[in-house]
């Protein structure tokens, strides 16, 4: 629950400066049309001081959503090492630190949620596992590998234009550099209601599975009872 509400308020927030970046999209664009114009300068004024306070609760958010979202995975992996203890690509230990180790973060993530959702999948009454689509965990992720690219991608945009140029060129760079932003923010939407959808999904099939556990665990010794008791030549 925590997890899920945590990523609820972090798209609202993606959303809310996604709708900012907008208006900044906007601001340039009356600029460039009439550099005489204040409205454009204003509003980029205004934009300006709106993201400096953003950021400081974008960067508290962001912490304290993916400490719930870390804490539930360490879990969730925990059960499914204990519905499938081979299935797994990765050490438990990477349950947490996959997160924040540089480079492979770009993927190991994604290979141990892979591994839990097949891992949790649900179980037919002879207890086999049935296939279940990965679709959700691959649109997710794709959604927030885009999401983290997306600003980089404009912060080299702005790098490349600044100090070249005349005032108009740099505006028409940084403007560029806005809309990838745009594009980058309405990934990050997409990826938090990906991840919401992950997470209750995920949750709801280990549920499912646990509650098959011991069905089939009573099954199984009941079978080998019978066995066991069966006289000598009789077939189980």
């Amino acid at each position: 629950m925590a997890a899920g509400v945590m990523l609820v308020l972090s798209g609202l927030l993606a959303l809310a400066v996604l709708v900012g970046d907008l208006f900044g999209v906007r601001a340039i664009g009356l600029v460039l049309a009439d550099p005489e114009d204040a409205e454009g300068f204003d509003l980029l004024d205004s934009l300006a001081a709106l993201e400096s306070a953003v950021n400081g609760l974008s960067a508290l958010l962001l912490l304290a959503t993916a400490a719930a979202f870390v804490v539930w995975f360490h879990r969730i992996r925990a059960n499914a090492e204990q519905f499938v203890p081979n299935g797994h690509r990765l050490g438990s230990g990477w349950a947490v630190g996959a997160w924040f180790t540089p480079v492979v973060a770009l993927w190991f993530p994604w290979q141990l949620v892979v591994d839990c959702w097949r891992a949790s999948a649900p179980v037919d009454p002879e207890g086999r596992r049935r296939i279940v689509s990965q679709w959700l965990v691959s649109a997710w992720w794709t959604a927030w590998i885009g999401s983290l690219v997306a600003p980089r991608i404009a912060r080299a945009l702005v790098r490349a234009d600044s100090g070249f140029g005349e005032a108009g060129e740099r505006l028409e760079a940084m403007r560029t550099a806005l809309q990838v932003e745009v594009a980058g923010n309405a990934l990050r939407v997409v990826a938090a209601v990906l991840a919401v959808l992950v997470v209750w999904r995920l949750t709801e099939m280990q549920i499912a599975r646990a509650a098959m556990v011991i069905p089939l665990a009573d099954r199984t010794e009941a079978v080998g009872g019978v066995r066991e008791s069966a006289p000598a030549g009789a077939t189980a």
